[in-house]
């Protein structure tokens, strides 16, 4: 049995970028897939020759299909890139907006994970965590209804994923809460609302890590679950 191949999408930064850090310190190999190549490379020179990098946009499916999964062939996938979107009323909804936002959070994702099992190694068990958010349970802050909805398609896809891919593969969620990321800085609130949430702190990158490694490598029989990290808020 090889040593673990980890795929990560938004991997340049935040929380890509810390489990793929972690996921290092374990001695996987980590596929980083971003849409900034400087974040990207310099994400890769930190973590060393387990890491390789590309820049793929996963908004393009020929992007995604043209990808090099071939010289490292990944035993393990964590759809983590996303868009927050804009505020926006209902009044002020935008069809092109939400067809982007949704491209990204939603369709990137389906796309990635069919590639992902056209080119995965199979000496290795395997498994897939996806990037969901407590959002996508209790539908997001107000004027973000298109990312509560793209993260609640994302749970769904979850259960269907663990149900369609199993034995093979395991396929769980993670919900985050507030985290300390630059996405969360243009999020309502932030980490301002830490008396929200019950432990009475925002979160970290590298909290959300430790849970992500978990699903990954550590629970053989935990398939299709969420698992909030969201210091106790729903």
């Amino acid at each position: 049995m090889s040593r673990p191949t980890v795929l990560i999408t938004g991997a340049a930064a935040g929380i890509g970028r810390a489990i793929a850090n972690r996921l290092v310190q374990r001695g996987a190999r980590v596929l980083l897939w971003d849409v900034s190549a400087p974040a990207l490379e310099q994400t890769r020179d930190e973590l060393g020759d387990l890491a390789r990098a590309e820049v793929v946009d996963i908004a393009d499916e020929n992007a995604i299909a043209s990808a090099d999964m071939t010289t490292w062939r990944p035993t393990h996938l964590v759809n983590n890139a996303g868009i927050l979107g804009q505020k926006r009323s209902w009044l002020d909804l935008e069809a092109a907006e939400i067809e982007r936002l949704l491209r990204i959070n939603v369709t990137g994702p389906m796309l990635v994970t069919k590639a992902f099992l056209n080119a995965r190694a199979l000496d290795t068990p395997g498994a897939i965590v996806n990037m969901a958010s407590i959002a996508g349970e209790n539908g997001g802050a107000p004027g973000f209804a298109a990312y509560g909805a793209s993260k609640g398609a994302l749970l769904a896809l979850t259960r269907a994923m663990a149900r369609d891919l199993a034995p093979d593969l395991r396929v769980n969620a993670l919900a985050p809460g507030i985290i300390q990321t630059a996405m969360q800085t243009g999020a309502p609130g932030g980490a301002a609302n830490a008396e929200a949430i019950p432990l009475g702190r925002a979160g970290s990158a590298e909290e959300v890590a430790g849970a992500a490694e978990w699903l990954l490598l550590d629970a053989p029989y935990t398939s299709g679950e969420v698992l909030r990290v969201a210091g106790g808020r729903r």
